[in-house]
Parts: structure tokens; C-alpha cells; sequence
């Protein structure tokens, strides 16, 4: 105790103490109890033993504490009037007591006297060391030898039975410090790591630290790939670049629809927005099957083919066959059709030279010879006719016209020929130079050749020879007259100029017809060769033809033309080759049916084929998140505020860079992945490696200005810590997580009151009475006088029971708890609620909140148009309710600055109301006309100054539990009221509806704001949903699993408020008994879950009985529908059971029921044959009237409902999230049917409650009747329902 003596003087502790009336309570404590006490408390521990030491009448309670790892038996004691509470243990001596812990709270004590001790106590507080038997020794003669009394009186207490409110105070504690456990955890997780790319000193010590805006968008990318780790079958990839974050998948992935809303948050927590949800789309194309190494495998696998066939295989370098036959030709032929239809064809390529020659006596030498100079000789040569010549003859002699030219041979001698010698073109025969020419019209340049040689034998004769050779040639006129009489005939070709005949056959029959033709056309003078019929082939590829590609598209979009609006892509390439298509889908059937679709189309289609990108027909996964400028601006208005005085941490960049390299040997050791084994490293070295250095003092995107802390300038002054580029710092993360921070700091406020670094609640009393409503206050005024005030003073039509409740609602000082079976008026009573409050105290502020917008919006619906109700709904106008978002003050603001912009709003209606009132008395017109006339014209100004009034005199805020927490909500209020957050923000009462459903981190926020809570729900509705993957979560990371387990299964604290204050505080608690939703017949199909609780009242009770059967479906209390379908429906059925056998199907996880589904579309099918029906849905004024609800269990089963019935007037989905909904028709499947008659939770009379108590007028309900009637509660239930056959259905639709 040296560090830190606080013990009193000695003659403080050990006076004697004559009164053995007087029992000495030592308690023991060490400077560790004092340091922990004065962390948190407003009032040292000093001043606090100071205080209680003495003596005291002391009321002892025995209570169990849970430590971290043991449960503690302990003492609660309460000193007289004082507001303190202690808590200790007894010391090992069993006297004495230690470990004293303080609050400041006035405790009360159980009802049962068995469960507390009282006794005149000398207290005293010393060192947890001091000698016992001094301390005895001390206390004076009588308990010297009477320490056996002290003894058993502690083990009396010790002994005492716990009270049951006690133990459940704790269990309520230990949830409630679980979600504020859970949340802390979940802010550290999400605090944003930010590098830093340069660091500026500023005046006055300040420091400006520049971001790299990289590792920003890295941080979303990283938040984006963390929440989607394990929640998908393979990673994806996340890029950012030109504000689009782009998440993809290679192959088609489902991600979870929680997931999607956390992607959805984390990116507005960056301020991307998702405009839509993931798509799936499948890409690809149609192409001509025109591939070069693909056309090459065909033709060699054809090859391949017709070899088999027995044929030799002659075949050139262009691809042509030379057959025997034309049997070689069916073979191929019969190859194409039957493998490659409509990718090749075989294209016949025969053709038959047939030459054409005058007939020998035909050629008169004698004449040619006379046309030649006397020197040329002529002979015949074969088929030839050779003219000899010593010079080069003249091609303009008649010889050249008369006979076709063929070569001509130039031979050129010297005396004697030199080997070595060359001479361009020519070769050496024997002693001359020889060429060869055949072309005509290089005959004129003979000469060149004998000058050429000349040239190199200048000393020698030279002598030459001219060989002209020339082929008979028939006149030109009679080939003329034979093309002309076969002209047009597309097999028979008459070449002029090459005096012959081209035969392009069919077959070996075809040949020999036409060759029969021509030779009886020719005559004598002419000769003709026909030779032998050999048949060639080619096989053609159509993909070669662009006409035929185009034909083939045609097609294909023929064939897809009923079919294309599930294409989001459909393009034919400009070559024609190629037909581009994509398809997006939600589901695996939608996507394998549109294959299919595409299968089928193009059976028929040869030619073609469907090549998926990359090989992949499953498809893509794809979602982009845009950056949002509107949330870029509203972000850097928050950033001005949220963070200033926020903590700054700092890292150091080097070593956490460091913490990416795993080795390979530690990767192969590792169960986990490389990315799971850096992800722990960084969350373990931010634990501890984490620097506090200082304060924001402003922030932007950009850069952050700091304010280092004392120990933080002596490490920068001292040079050991350096903070450089790439180094860390680390904020809160950005957006919905400071509303979050609002919740933390909330939850604190109720858990630990004394801190000294929490404001304490508006009520300083609700961290008590919000877990045990013997604080609440008692009410003492006589509730019958206040219930005939109220009465002749209220604004609706209350029956006995919601006149009781708004009574005892207005008397209650700290707490009011209402219990609203469904249907019971709870929008009502919360109206009147309102009303009698402003009434009572007009300067009143009232909050009214809940978990859901439709909650709120209903309670200001009731409110429209009462005279001293100034209501203002905050909350993004988009997302509000009509009723809402007229008093909403975005809405307000924008009509007064144009009137064009939203005219339903509150600041106008109240103008409305303020002109009907205006007198119309003549004798008051001079003074009333002018005004009246400036408020019905609306110009800027009066629009302006109206809503200016309106705002300075509101006196209802409206918003859900979750925009309490936000600066939105914060901005508003001090724009109203002034002030600001920390210190001046209250409200004189919450009213807090849906409160079963709300969550302890949804309640706390309004809670610590209000100074009266009322609180209205069902407990024998829904409790709380926790939101996986954030609380329970981050309860697991922390090691809290089993905590976490628990919050998934936890009561809703209204529950164990309202059970409680049954017991012990009647007067501030209400059930509401009679119900005016849905016609009695539907009530009674739920009405066994409040039997308990309405036995003296006998139940709940349907107060629409009078009129629920008039057959008027304008008539408000009227339940009819009037829809008849024999044997389903009649008019006076209101509540159907559906029987359906068909078994469950596990998915895992979920379950879904193919014959439900089938017979819930029977059933729609059913209500639009039947007689009634258009007409009442005809008589239904508000949308939400006409729509059919569709409730399951099951979010498998709710998937396939939601697909099945994409797009039609049905609201589609599982209980959990219909419940503060109704529909007139309400459809609920129920799923589970299995041998073993398991239901699931299908069994909770929760579950079973919402889900029945949403229709109107007409309940039907499709499941296995055998099986849940083995469930009493569903017994009770189906008693009252008619019951149809899955086969009477059936044959009643047509």
C-alpha cells in the first residue's frame, strides 16, 4: 500500500464498538481496487470509503458475478438511503469481505424478504492485509468472543437464494456488454489504414500528413476482398481505376445477400455506390466454322475417309482429286454430306481437253511455200510444219496468219566455238549458240542474237539457222461457227484462240453425250482427239463464300427472334464470320435455359458453332460500384466534423510491409493460405504495434492535420520516432462507422454510468430500470381520475385497454412498457400517446423511433392534420414512406425555395389550415383579406418564413432507431433545438415502437436521449435478427464465440422488461386485447400465444365483429372479399390450410418444397379464375391493397418464389421481414415436410404468429397438415381453418 495510502486514522478503524447490535463489516481492499475505481468514476475511491464508512443500516443480497474466467459469489449491499451500491466477496478469514466495487445507484430491494438480509452494520474499510485478529480485537469486548455470530451471519447471506430479477440482470448485462464487446471490435476492425505520402510541420506543433490516395482505394479493395474471403467458392478480383470499382469472378459465383449489403455499406462507407446487384452474364459468340488449322484437320480427316473407301488417293498441291471414276466421287461425296453438311461441299472440277486440227490433206505445202522467200525450206515434222530460213523471217508473212505459230530455234556457229565464251540465254550445241523462242512477238529481235555472237568472234565467220515451227491451224470462221452453236452450254467450252474443245462433264456419261455432240458438228476438214474421261473433285469450305455466311446469319436470327430479348448482345461481325452474343441471368436454371434455347435454335443451322469466352458457359460474375459525388460531398462535410479530436494510431510502414513475405517453408507448415496467414499477422501487429499520436484537428480526403501528444513530441524531438512516406496512420473508418461510434458511446452511457469519460444517460435512473423495472419510478396518481381526463380530452376512438396504456403511459416518470398483440392499435395508442404529452407540457419534446421506416411513417399518418403536433421525420427522403417524407425538412427546404418541388409537405399544409381557419365574416374582410390573400399565393418569402416557424417550433422527431445514431440526425437536432451532441441533446420522452424486434445496439442511442422511455412491442412476435458477419462475427475474431452463439438465440429485451414489470411495477405496464387488422376467423388462428397474458381480460378479441361481414368493400371495418372458387373459397372463408405432401428438399442450407411451390401456383391461378376477384381487387385504392403476399419460412423457399414471380404485384418473402406488414390475401408456405415430422423452427410460436397474423381478410396456408398438426400450437391454429386437398386445388383450377 505504499504507492497509495488511503487508510484512515487508526482511531477510525479500530473504535470500539460497544452496540453488539452493531455488527463490525470490515472490507478489505488493495491500491489495485482503488486504481480501477478511480479509471472510470466521477468519485474517487477515497471520497467514497470516506463517505460510507460508519454505521448504517445495511440490506445484503446474494448475487454471482461472472469473471473472465470463473463465476464469483459475492454480496450486494445497500447502505441505508445512500445512492450507492456496493458489491464485494468474502475474504478468506469468513468474516471479513474484499474486492469492493461501487456504483451510484439507489438499490432496490426484492419483494421477498426472503431474498435479502438487513443489520445494523459498523462499516469499515481497510488494508486487504491487516491482522483479522486485531481487527476483532478492535471492534470491542462483545464480538471478541461472538466472532462465530459474524461468521454465520456471513454465511447466512452467502446463503441466501439469488433473486431470480438478479440473475436475470446479469444474464441481460452480460448480453448487452457482448454487443458492446462485439461493436468495439468490430469499429477496431474497421478503422482505416491510410499511408502517408508526405509529412508538413505547421505553427504551433501541428502536424499535416498528406495520404497516398493508392493505399485509399487499396483500402477499399482490401474491405471489398476480406468480407467476400469464404464466401464464395473462388477469389475475386478487385480493381479500382477512373472512380469504378470493379469486383469480378471468372466463373459464375452466388454471393450471399448479406454479403451484397455489406459490399453495399463498405462501399458507401467509401462513397461508392452499387446501382445495381452483381451480374451474371455469359458471353460468346456463333461463328462459321472457318478456322484455318479446323478447315485443315477436316480435309485431312476427308482424306483419311476416302481412303478407307479402297481409292488411290491422287491428289495435287491445290487440293484437287484425281479419281477413276465417278464411283470415287459418291464416295466423297457421301464423306461431306454425312460429317461436314454445311461446312463443305464437293464441287466437281472435271475438264476434258479435246484438240482441234485440220485434217493432214487439208495442208497444201506447196501453197505455204510460195508465200516464204525462195531460200526457206519447208517439211512436215510430226504435227508440225518446220520452215528453215538463214535469216529471221518477217512475222507479217501470210505463213503467220495460215498456220499457228508454235517456237522458233535459233542456232548461230563461229568457225570455231569457244567453250568458255557464253552468251546470254543461249546453251551450246556442238559448235553453235542455240536459243528458243516462243513467243511471237519476240521474233523481231532475232537479229540481236546473231549480232550478240558476232561480237565475241570478231576474227571468225559466223554462220546462222532459223527453225520456225508452226502447228496446223483450222480456219478461225469454222471454230467461230462451232463456239456459236454450243454457246450458252454451260459443259461445253469451244476455245478459239487455242483451237480446241473444254468438256466440264457431270459423269462419264454425261462426257461421252457431249463428246458425241461435237464430233457430229465438225467436219471433214477438222480433226478430233477425244481423250480418255478421268473425273476430278475439290472439296469446297462454304466459310470461304461471305454470301453464304450472311445466309447463314440469317438464319441464326431467324431462329433466335423470339428469343432476343434475353440478349443483352447480339452482333454480327463485318467479315460475316462471327455473331457475338452475351446474356445475363440471376439464377443456374435461367442461365442453363437459355443454352438450352441457343442449343435448340441452332440444331438445324449446319455450319456454325458456339464458342463460349473462354471456354466458359457457366458465365461471369460482375459488379461495379461507382464513386458517388453525393457522397463524396456529404462525406467531406462529415469528415470536418466526425473525426476532430478522433484518435490518430501510427504505424510504422516498413515493418508492416514486411509482414507480406511468408516463406515458403512456413507456407507449407501452415493450415492456412498465405492471404489468411498476413491477414492475421497485420491484425496482430496492429494490436500491438499501433502508436497513439495525438488528435485530429481537421481532416479531409487528402490529408489530415494532427495534434501530437506530449510523449509523442519528446519521441519526434528526440529523433525515435521519425514518421516518413510510406508509413501508416490509422483513423476510425469512414461512414456508417461512425454511427456505429454513436452506438458504442451509447451503450457505455448504459454500462458504465460512473465512468468519468461518459455523459451519463438524460435519466440518470435507466441504466437501472433498463434491466430492472423496480427503478422505474412508481406511479402514485390515482389512474382512473387520469383515465376520465384523458378521455374527455383525446383525439382517436381508445377502447378500455388503449385508453389504459396511453394512461399509464403519460403517468410513468422513467418507464412504460405496452404490449400490442398484432392488429391491436398500436399506431393508435402511440398517436394518442403523443397527443396527451404535447397537451399536457406543449414545450414538450418527444421522440418517437423504431426499427422500421413503415413503423414511424404509420404512427405520423394518425398525426396528419391535429392542431399542436409540429412532427419532422429525419431520414433520406427516398427511402421514407408519403406519410413520412411530407415532414421531412430536405422536402420542406426545397418546396420553400421553389414551389414547384414536393407540395405535400408539412410547411404548406400547415398554411392550408391556417387559411380555412381565417375567418370569412364580412365585418372582419378589411382586416382578414389581405393576409389571407399573401398565404394563399405562397410567394418565396412567406414559403421561406413558414418554414422557418415550423422548424424553430417542432416538438416531434420521427426517426428509426438507426438514424438516431447518425450526424444527420445530430445536424437536424441542433437545427431545431441548438446545442449540440455531447451535452445538450435530450428529449422529455422516446417513444420507441417495434422494440421486440430492436436490437440492444438499435435501442441504445434513443434510450440515453430520452428522460421518459416508452417502450411498445410483442414479445410473442420476432425477436431481434442479429446481422451476420458484423456483431457475432467480431465476437469470434475476439474469442467470444460462445457469446456470440448466444446473441444468435438471445430474447429481445423487451421481453424480460415487460415479464419483469408484471411482476413488480403493474402500474407501468399494458396489454392491448383487442384487435381491428383481420377478420375474426383469422384471429382465431393466433389468438392461443396471448391467452396467458389476456386470461382476466378472456383473451384477445376481434373488435370488428359488427361489420367484418358486410359485403361492402368500401366499408372500412368490413373484412369481406367476396371471392368464390367452389370447393377453395367462399365468401365467408377467410382462413384456408392447403394440404401438401410432397416432401422437403434440403439445399444446404435452407430447405424448399417443389410441391408447395406448385400448389402456391395453383393457388394464384385459382384467385384470378375465381368470381370476385377482379372486382375486389378493382375496389382497392392503395397499391399495397392489391398485392398478394407470399410468406415463407425458408430463404431457399423464398428464392424460388421471388424468381418464379419476378415482376408481378406479389410482395415476396420470408417472415422475418414481414413482420409490420399486412396484405389483404397472404399466402404462407410452410415448408418442412419430412417421415421424421421435423418442422425446424417452423415450431416458434413467433414465427408462427407473424406469419398468420398479416392477412385481412383472407389467410391461406400450404403445407403438410399431418405433420404440424403434430405441433399443438399449429393444432390450435389449424382448428380454426378450413382445410382443401392439393388435389381438390387442382381440379378446381381450370
Amino acid at each position: 500500500m505504499a504507492e497509495l495510502d488511503l487508510r484512515l486514522p487508526e482511531s477510525n478503524i479500530y473504535s470500539n464498538v460497544e452496540d453488539c447490535e452493531a455488527l463490525p463489516l470490515y472490507v478489505r481492499y488493495t491500491s489495485d481496487d482503488a486504481k480501477f475505481h478511480d479509471k472510470d468514476a466521477t468519485v474517487s475511491f477515497k471520497d467514497t470509503i470516506a463517505q460510507l464508512s460508519g454505521t448504517h443500516v445495511c440490506y445484503l443480497i446474494h448475487r454471482r458475478q461472472k469473471g473472465r474466467n470463473k463465476v464469483y459469489e459475492e454480496l450486494a449491499v445497500k447502505f441505508d438511503d445512500l445512492p450507492y451500491c456496493m458489491t464485494a466477496q468474502l475474504a478468506r478469514d469468513e468474516y471479513t469481505l474484499r474486492a469492493p466495487h461501487f456504483t451510484i445507484k439507489n438499490m432496490v430491494l426484492p419483494e421477498e424478504k426472503d431474498q435479502f438480509k438487513s443489520r445494523k452494520c459498523e462499516v469499515r474499510f481497510v488494508d486487504l492485509h491487516e491482522n483479522s485478529f486485531k481487527l476483532i480485537n478492535s471492534a470491542g469486548p462483545y464480538w471478541i468472543g461472538h466472532v462465530n455470530e459474524i461468521t454465520q451471519f456471513m454465511k447466512d447471506c452467502f446463503s441466501l437464494p439469488i433473486p431470480p430479477i438478479e440473475i436475470q440482470i446479469e444474464e441481460d448485462k452480460e448480453m448487452w456488454q457482448a454487443y458492446l464487446d462485439g461493436l468495439n471490435a468490430l469499429l477496431e476492425n474497421k478503422r482505416d489504414l491510410i499511408k502517408i505520402q508526405s509529412i508538413n510541420k505547421q505553427k504551433g506543433g501541428l502536424l499535416k500528413l498528406n495520404f497516398d490516395m493508392d493505399s485509399y482505394a487499396q483500402n477499399l479493395s482490401i474491405a471489398i476482398s476480406e468480407e467476400l474471403s469464404g464466401k464464395c467458392e473462388m477469389d475475386a478480383s478487385v480493381s479500382i481505376d477512373d472512380g469504378e470499382c470493379l469486383i469480378s469472378f471468372d466463373s459464375y459465383q452466388s454471393i450471399p445477400e448479406d454479403t451484397i449489403e455489406n459490399i453495399k455499406t463498405i462501399g458507401r462507407d467509401y462513397c461508392y455506390q452499387a446501382e445495381s446487384n452483381p451480374t451474371n452474364t455469359v458471353s460468346g459468340k456463333i461463328a462459321i466454322i472457318s478456322d484455318p488449322e479446323e478447315l485443315a484437320e477436316i480435309s485431312s480427316s476427308i482424306d483419311s475417309e476416302l481412303a478407307e473407301f479402297g481409292v488411290n488417293l491422287d491428289k495435287d498441291e491445290s487440293g484437287e482429286f484425281h479419281l477413276s471414276s465417278d464411283k470415287d466421287i459418291v464416295y466423297l461425296q457421301k464423306i461431306v454430306d454425312t460429317k461436314y453438311q454445311g461446312v463443305a461441299e464437293v464441287v466437281g472440277t472435271t475438264k476434258l481437253f479435246m484438240p482441234l486440227t485440220p485434217t493432214a490433206d487439208s495442208i497444201d505445202t506447196i501453197e505455204l511455200k510460195k508465200d516464204l522467200p525462195d531460200e526457206c525450206q519447208i517439211q512436215p515434222h510430226g504435227k508440225h510444219f518446220v520452215v528453215s530460213s538463214k535469216r529471221p523471217l518477217d512475222a507479217s508473212l501470210p505463213i503467220f496468219s495460215k498456220l499457228r505459230f508454235a517456237s522458233c530455234m535459233v542456232s548461230v556457229s563461229p568457225k570455231q566455238i569457244d567453250s568458255n565464251i557464253e552468251i546470254e540465254g543461249a546453251i551450246i550445241k556442238g559448235n553453235a549458240y542455240s536459243w528458243i523462242v516462243n513467243d511471237v512477238n519476240e521474233l523481231n529481235k532475232l537479229d540481236r542474237l546473231f549480232n550478240d555472237v558476232r561480237k565475241r568472234y570478231t576474227n571468225q565467220f559466223i554462220s546462222s539457222t532459223y527453225f520456225y515451227a508452226f502447228a496446223p491451224q483450222i480456219e478461225k470462221s469454222k471454230l467461230a461457227d462451232l463456239k456459236l452453236q454450243n454457246y450458252g452450254k454451260t459443259s461445253i467450252h469451244v476455245d478459239v484462240p487455242r483451237s480446241c474443245v473444254i468438256f466440264s462433264p457431270k459423269s462419264e456419261e454425261d462426257y461421252n453425250i457431249l463428246k458425241e455432240d461435237i464430233l457430229s458438228q465438225i467436219g471433214d476438214s477438222i480433226c478430233a482427239e477425244a481423250p480418255l474421261y478421268k473425273p476430278t473433285a475439290k472439296v469446297g469450305f462454304l466459310c470461304e463464300n461471305e454470301e453464304y455466311r450472311r445466309g447463314v446469319f440469317e438464319k441464326v436470327n431467324v431462329a433466335l427472334a423470339d428469343k432476343r430479348s434475353n440478349f443483352t448482345t447480339n452482333r454480327l461481325s463485318k467479315d460475316a464470320k462471327e455473331l457475338t452474343f452475351a446474356f445475363n441471368f440471376e439464377e443456374i436454371e435461367e442461365r442453363d435455359n437459355i443454352e438450352i434455347i441457343i442449343k435448340d435454335a441452332l440444331a438445324s443451322i449446319h455450319g456454325i458453332k458456339v464458342i463460349y469466352e473462354n471456354d466458359n458457359n457457366k458465365g461471369i460474375t460482375q459488379w461495379t460500384l461507382s464513386e458517388d459525388l453525393s457522397l463524396l460531398q456529404e462525406l467531406d462535410r462529415k469528415l470536418q466534423s466526425d473525426f476532430r479530436n478522433e484518435n490518430v494510431n501510427y504505424i510504422n510502414g516498413s515493418k508492416y510491409d514486411r509482414l507480406s513475405d511468408v516463406d515458403e517453408e512456413e507456407l507449407a507448415h501452415s493450415q492456412y493460405s498465405k492471404e489468411s496467414i498476413v491477414r492475421r499477422r497485420r491484425r496482430l501487429y496492429l494490436q500491438k504495434n499501433s502508436l497513439s499520436i495525438g488528435n485530429c484537428v481537421r481532416r479531409t480526403r487528402d490529408y489530415a492535420i494532427i495534434e501530437p501528444n506530449k510523449d509523442v513530441i519528446e519521441l519526434l524531438n528526440s529523433k525515435k520516432l521519425k514518421i516518413v512516406s510510406g508509413d501508416y496512420i490509422q483513423f476510425p473508418a469512414m461512414g456508417e462507422t461512425m454511427e456505429l461510434m454513436r452506438q458504442s458511446k451509447a451503450m457505455s452511457r448504459i454500462l458504465k454510468p460512473e465512468s468519468k469519460y461518459n455523459h451519463r444517460p438524460i435519466n440518470p435512473n435507466l441504466p437501472n430500470f433498463i434491466f430492472d423495472p423496480k427503478y422505474a419510478s412508481e406511479t402514485v396518481v390515482d389512474i382512473n381520475t387520469a383515465m376520465e381526463d384523458i378521455r374527455s380530452h383525446k383525439i382517436g376512438n381508445l377502447n378500455e385497454k388503449q385508453l389504459e396504456a396511453v394512461t399509464k403511459s403519460v403517468l410513468s416518470k422513467d418507464l412504460a412498457l405496452i404490449q400490442g398483440p398484432p392488429g391491436t392499435g398500436k399506431t393508435t395508442v402511440i398517436a394518442e400517446i403523443i397527443w396527451q404529452e404535447i397537451r399536457k407540457n406543449p414545450e414538450c419534446r418527444i421522440l418517437l423511433t423504431s426499427q422500421t421506416n413503415l413503423a414511424v411513417d404509420n404512427a405520423l399518418e394518425r398525426l396528419q392534420g391535429q392542431a399542436g403536433i409540429r412532427p419532422v421525420r429525419i431520414g433520406k427522403p427516398d427511402k421514407l414512406e408519403p406519410e413520412g417524407r411530407r415532414f421531412s425538412l430536405p422536402v420542406m427546404d426545397s418546396w420553400a425555395q421553389d414551389s414547384k418541388n414536393g407540395d405535400d409537405n408539412a410547411t404548406k399544409i400547415w398554411i392550408d389550415r391556417i387559411v380555412k381557419k381565417i375567418s370569412n365574416d364580412p365585418k372582419y374582410a378589411s382586416a382578414t383579406n389581405s393576409w389571407k390573400r399573401e398565404l394563399e399565393t405562397q410567394d418565396k418569402h412567406s414559403r421561406t418564413e413558414f418554414s422557418r416557424l415550423y422548424k424553430s417550433n417542432v416538438n416531434l422527431v420521427a426517426a428509426t432507431c438507426s438514424i438516431c445514431g447518425s450526424r444527420d440526425f445530430m445536424e437536424s437536432y441542433s437545427d431545431m433545438f441548438g446545442g449540440n451532441e455531447r451535452t445538450d441533446m435530450f428529449f422529455d420522452v422516446v417513444i420507441m415502437d417495434e422494440a421486440s424486434k430492436a436490437t440492444p445496439l438499435e435501442m441504445a442511442v434513443p434510450l440515453v436521449l430520452g428522460k421518459k422511455i416508452i417502450v411498445i412491442g410483442d414479445h410473442k412476435q420476432l425477436p431481434p435478427m442479429m446481422d451476420e458477419n458484423t456483431i457475432d462475427g467480431a465476437l469470434e475474431k475476439i474469442g467470444k464465440k460462445d457469446i456470440a452463439e448466444k446473441l444468435q438465440k438471445v430474447e429481445s429485451q423487451f421481453k424480460r422488461l415487460f415479464e419483469a414489470a408484471a411482476k413488480v411495477r403493474k402500474t407501468i405496464v399494458a396489454t392491448l386485447d383487442t384487435q381491428y387488422r383481420m377478420h375474426e376467423q383469422i384471429m382465431n388462428t393466433i389468438k392461443q400465444f396471448y391467452q396467458e397474458e389476456l386470461a382476466s381480460t378472456g383473451g384477445l378479441k376481434c373488435g370488428i365483429t359488427e361489420t367484418m361481414d358486410i359485403p361492402d368493400l368500401t366499408n372500412k371495418g368490413s373484412r369481406w372479399h367476396g371471392i368464390t372458387l367452389n370447393p377453395i373459397i367462399q365468401p365467408s372463408t377467410h382462413a384456408v390450410w392447403i394440404d401438401v405432401h410432397k416432401p422437403e428438399t434440403y439445399l444446404s442450407p435452407g430447405y424448399k418444397n417443389e410441391g408447395e411451390l406448385k400448389a402456391i401456383d395453383l393457388v394464384l391461378r385459382a384467385l384470378q379464375q375465381a368470381d370476385g376477384f377482379n372486382t375486389f381487387q378493382d375496389a382497392q385504392q392503395k397499391p399495397e391493397d392489391r398485392e398478394i403476399g407470399i410468406i415463407t419460412f425458408y430463404s431457399a423457399q423464398s428464392r424460388e418464389i421471388k424468381k418464379k414471380y419476378k415482376g408481378k404485384s406479389y410482395r415476396m418473402d420470408v417472415v422475418d421481414r414481414f413482420q409490420g406488414m399486412e396484405r389483404n390475401i397472404i399466402i404462407v408456405s410452410t415448408v418442412r415436410s419430412n417421415p421424421k415430422n421435423n418442422i425446424g423452427f417452423a415450431k416458434e410460436i413467433e414465427r408462427i404468429n407473424v406469419a398468420f397474423s398479416r392477412a385481412r381478410r383472407l389467410l391461406i396456408v400450404v403445407g403438410n397438415k399431418r405433420q404440424f398438426e403434430s405441433n399443438s400450437n399449429y393444432a390450435a391454429s389449424i382448428a380454426n381453418m378450413e382445410t382443401v386437398s392439393f388435389e381438390q386445388l387442382k381440379d378446381a383450377v381450370r
